[in-house]
């Protein structure tokens, strides 16, 4: 276990990793053929909203009743038949855009579908890791899956775009349909430990009780939760809305320019991605205060100086705190989490931040139109880096301990 490289060699992790990654990249596809498949067919910007939201709202309804479930153990099951209906779906899509026959609310009704079973997915593929890592490499791990994810926000739309420009639209579906089945047939060969759950059986409202009890009476967590889920994620929510509105009004640059900035944050969360994984700091406290002070920084920068080299140099720091940020948290939160409740208070956290989530961004829609965009942006960074500072209170022994154990190690050296 001491071996840096033993994640690597981690047979279950790797073919979820595996699984996982071909998934995402498929479902990158998915998201830009079909936005573009739907301005396309309707030039309707209300079709487009209509579509975000089924994309968002079945996950956060149904977030809550995923995560009792995750909990159990039937977690391998789970990842299955979700991968699984989702691969059937996009393979039907595929069969009737190739027809020219697509109905609309068919469209709609695959995205509210696909947007369920991530809430069934998720709250398992976060409980899971931790148990087929091991608590020493789950820093690694997390790493590795947000380097995927990175990847593929870079990777995705280039390849989407070259194969909409010299492809049929079917077949991007017809590759998010086969990424899933890949993704169910790798699974297949997980074995996923057991976790002690009870011997009586708990209806839904009790477990789900447990769970927010769990957060509420856990300081630890509680702010973390206050902190990286609600305070965070309502200052970076409108952050797209900015983004386009300094390229598009201000710096006057145009959607070629945007797509580079847009480029340069997921360059930047690889950076950061790497930079775990090369193990520069090892302590998760440390990586979260550093990548939410980072974050604070580039929003900062923004703010300050209003030029396109700028904006592509807060791109490119913005996105590698996001990754310490992302990674830090995630694995903080699964290492202070016990197994058996993992999947309630992850989904009970996911849906607290998917809630503030549409807050932040009508705060900042609205802020915009009535205060500079430079003064938000100043404004936004001071905050967020006085947030991610504020962690040292309640996650101070855990620095301290961590400071102790290297202390102890020098000492017994010489």
């Amino acid at each position: 276990m001491g071996n840096t490289n033993t994640i690597f060699r981690n047979k279950n992790f790797m073919l979820l990793w595996i699984g996982h990654s071909i998934s995402v990249l498929g479902n990158r596809f998915y998201s830009i053929a079909l936005m573009w498949y739907i301005i396309e067919r309707t030039g309707s910007s209300l079709a487009l909203g209509i579509s975000v939201l089924c994309f968002t709202l079945p996950s956060i309804l149904l977030m809550p009743f995923a995560g009792v479930i995750a909990d159990g153990n039937r977690k391998k099951q789970i990842l299955i038949v979700t991968d699984l209906i989702n691969g059937a779906l996009m393979l039907l899509i595929a069969i009737l855009v190739s027809m020219e026959h697509v109905p609309l609310i068919l469209l709609y009704g695959s995205m509210i579908t696909a947007s369920s079973m991530t809430a069934f997915f998720n709250p398992v593929m976060s409980a899971t890791v931790p148990l087929i890592s091991g608590k020493d490499h789950l820093m690694k791990a997390n790493s590795l899956t947000q380097m995927t994810t990175q990847l593929t926000n870079i990777l995705g739309p280039a390849l989407a775009g070259v194969m909409i420009a010299l492809t049929d639209m079917w077949l991007l579906f017809f590759l998010n349909g086969l990424s899933f089945i890949i993704s169910a047939i790798v699974e297949v060969f997980l074995m996923i430990p057991n976790v002690y759950i009870g011997k009586t059986k708990q209806n839904f409202r009790t477990q789900f009780k447990e769970g927010l009890i769990h957060v509420l009476g856990t300081r630890k967590l509680l702010y973390l939760v206050i902190v990286g889920g609600v305070v965070i994620n309502f200052f970076l929510a409108p952050l797209y809305v900015y983004i386009t509105v300094i390229c598009n009004q201000i710096l006057e640059v145009g959607s070629k320019g945007m797509g580079i900035v847009d480029a340069s944050i997921a360059i930047g969360a690889l950076c950061g991605s790497i930079f775990i994984l090369a193990k520069f700091i090892s302590n998760n406290i440390k990586i979260v205060i550093l990548g939410l002070s980072i974050e604070g920084i580039a929003l900062l920068t923004a703010g300050l100086y209003m030029n396109y080299t700028a904006m592509i140099i807060f791109a490119l720091i913005l996105g590698f705190g996001i990754s310490l940020a992302s990674v830090g948290i995630s694995t903080l939160f699964q290492t202070i989490v016990p197994d058996n409740k993992r999947g309630r208070v992850s989904s009970l956290t996911g849906t607290l931040a998917s809630c503030t989530i549409p807050l932040g961004t009508l705060y900042g829609s609205y802020i915009i139109n009535h205060i500079s965009i430079s003064v938000v942006l100043i404004f936004s960074g001071v905050a967020v880096t006085l947030a991610g500072l504020t962690l040292i209170i309640p996650f101070a022994d855990l620095v301290l301990k961590k400071k102790r154990i290297v202390t102890e190690e020098i000492n017994q050296l010489s």
